[in-house]
């Protein structure tokens, strides 16, 4: 089997006065993680190499293994040719889950040797970035600003695979219907761009431990996605480990509305979380 579509969601969606700010869940192929990663305006949490077990990384090569969606021709320059028929697009993707699945057994094959040998184990994040141009890469992206990303990224020019990521999130973006904050909320300190949080954890739990749930549940991007029913007493003592041992970027997916015109780090007219504790401002 094999995917070739990028699955985008939104998992928060927030105004206060016109300023939007917006954080996106997106699965896409690993190997166009630099074309988002290029982009510094954005805050992120990726899922990692060196978080997921190797056993896990070599199933999804084998069995779910990412391929491009478009496949061009050959020509000068860094854009591709015509797009191949279907027909040969679906021979060279069964060539390719292939390649993966030699690549996945030749791996485990080494590993097992290695074993043999010593009695120990190569660590997961050595032999899972063997394996990262078969599979996807599961993104958390937070922003204010997307002008220049969909500018650059649904160009005619760019990839066609990162066109795919960028054309659905911009869909995505213009579909959804944010929820506006009043000034009366931020007053009340009751306005709070909160991903992963539902409507209900707010009234139960309040704000001061819900935007401490939220980054606990953006952190775990990095070895799983989020799904209802977190614990939340392993999601505060998540949060307390990331603030003390300095893991500050799940922290910047939590925010408040800010002055409308001003900048708070990468975004503008909303202050997260992270601004907040590193610069000692009241949050």
């Amino acid at each position: 089997m094999w995917i070739n579509k990028p699955i985008v969601k939104i998992v928060a969606d927030s105004e206060y006065e016109g300023k939007r700010l917006t954080t996106f869940e997106v699965t896409y192929w690993r190997p166009l993680l630099p074309e988002t990663n290029t982009h510094r305006v954005f805050s992120r949490n990726t899922s990692s190499s060196r978080a997921k077990p190797f056993v896990k990384r070599l199933e999804e090569a084998m069995h779910n293994t990412y391929v491009p969606a478009h496949w061009n021709s050959e020509k000068p320059g860094m854009v591709g040719g015509e797009e191949f028929t279907d027909d040969i697009k679906n021979h060279i993707n069964s060539k390719i889950n292939l390649l993966a699945n030699i690549t996945a057994n030749y791996i485990k094959a080494m590993d097992e040797d290695v074993y043999e040998r010593t009695g120990q184990h190569i660590h997961k994040q050595y032999l899972n970035r063997y394996l990262e141009p078969f599979i996807g890469v599961t993104q958390l992206i937070t922003s204010t600003e997307w002008s220049n990303w969909f500018k650059l990224r649904m160009a005619s020019d760019a990839q066609p695979e990162i066109k795919d990521v960028a054309t659905e999130m911009f869909y995505a973006l213009q579909d959804n219907e944010p929820e506006k904050f009043s000034e009366e909320e931020v007053k009340a300190n009751r306005a709070v761009h909160l991903p992963y949080i539902s409507q209900e954890e707010l009234v139960k739990y309040g704000i001061d431990t819900c935007y401490k749930i939220s980054v606990a549940r953006c952190a775990r991007i990095s070895y799983k996605t989020y799904e209802d029913g977190g614990v939340v007493e392993k999601d505060l003592a998540l949060y307390d480990h990331l603030y003390k041992s300095g893991h500050m970027s799940p922290f910047e997916h939590v925010a408040k509305p800010g002055n409308i015109d001003q900048s708070y780090f990468n975004l503008t007219g909303w202050r997260s979380l992270r601004y907040a504790l590193e610069t000692n401002t009241y949050f």
